[in-house]
């Protein structure tokens, strides 16, 4: 999973590199007479992929923000057990949700859905988009049912999860 989560990264930091890019230059040309035609919809588009692919790694390494208001006063089992719960239901979610979004992609795909201003299919997009949710809850299944992490359920210091109060 970790060599998956580090290519989906790679990917969304050269898409967002892109649209940084074609932020950038569309800024620069537009006060002259010759903005980028359909950058906003390129950046949409980018920000959508580079967000999906960013998921797996960020739960992977809990770099994300987590509220343990009443956890912290629960026994180190039940944070294990509620942890395990929560993973697992969300992981179930997330697939369901990557599954969905992929036959949404196959739809687009069949009836030739394009982009309002550049005329670019949609279904590449909406693929990568559920390729990053589906990464995203490999992750949480995994995370479901290891027992990575401290005995309070999250991983050791410097892991980037953060709880209130912490």
């Amino acid at each position: 999973m970790k060599r998956i989560n580090i290519l989906l990264l790679w990917a969304g930091c050269v898409v967002f590199m892109f649209t940084m890019c074609l932020a950038i230059f569309n800024m620069i040309l537009r006060p002259m007479g010759h903005p980028i035609a359909g950058s906003f919809e390129l950046m949409g588009l980018g920000c959508a992929v580079l967000t999906a692919l960013g998921l797996g790694y960020s739960q992977e390494t809990r770099s994300h923000i987590s509220v343990d208001i009443l956890f912290r006063h629960f026994p180190a089992s039940v944070k294990r057990a509620l942890n395990g719960a929560g993973s697992l239901i969300t992981g179930l979610f997330f697939m369901a949700a990557a599954w969905r979004i992929f036959k949404m992609a196959l739809a687009y795909r069949e009836y030739g859905e394009l982009s309002e201003t550049l005329r670019l299919p949609f279904y590449p997009i909406t693929m990568l988009v559920a390729l990053g949710i589906f990464v995203l809850s490999l992750n949480l299944l995994s995370q479901a049912f290891s027992a990575r992490g401290r005995r309070d359920g999250r991983k050791s210091a410097g892991s980037g999860a953060k709880g209130v109060g912490d």
